[in-house]
């Protein structure tokens, strides 16, 4: 979802990466975290290909975080960070998946039946060798990567 954030109290340091550098940031499958530790490896190799922007809030200042913009925040000082979160939908309602999305980054409808999808495809391949299997699923990854735009 998007957000718009409100620092209230302390402030914080924010890095923030668009949608398209999600491949270089190591999501698990269905995760909403990357297992990357972005501030201390920003300079990096494994961040090379990435767009990072960084912004710091002090009390008072807005920060609007459009929809799956990744982004990761730490405390810029040693007093306390007060922050207000405000999420808002700005999908088609039948974007979302069902149930409750506290935190704002549960993943849209479409991608949570993918995955189920991509599971069911994969196990189709069960009764053939691991040289078949990973020749066609390839293959099938290649046609989701054009259809992607990538």
């Amino acid at each position: 979802m998007a957000n718009v954030y409100c620092q209230i109290h302390g402030s914080k340091r924010f890095i923030l990466f668009p949608p398209s550098d999600v491949q270089h940031l190591s999501f698990a499958p269905g995760a909403s975290s990357s297992s990357i530790d972005v501030f201390s490896s920003l300079s990096s190799p494994i961040l090379l290909p990435t767009h990072p922007q960084e912004a710091t809030l002090l009390p008072g200042d807005v920060l609007f975080l459009p929809p799956l913009w990744l982004h990761t925040a730490t405390p810029a000082s040693s007093e306390s960070s007060i922050a207000v979160n405000v999420f808002f939908r700005d999908f088609e309602g039948s974007c979302y998946a069902a149930g409750r999305d506290v935190y704002g980054n549960r993943d849209i409808a479409a991608y949570e039946k993918g995955r189920l999808d991509v599971a069911r495809i994969a196990a189709s391949f069960g009764k053939v060798s691991p040289e078949v299997r990973g020749f066609y699923l390839l293959r099938l990854a290649e046609e989701l990567r054009r259809k992607a735009g990538g």
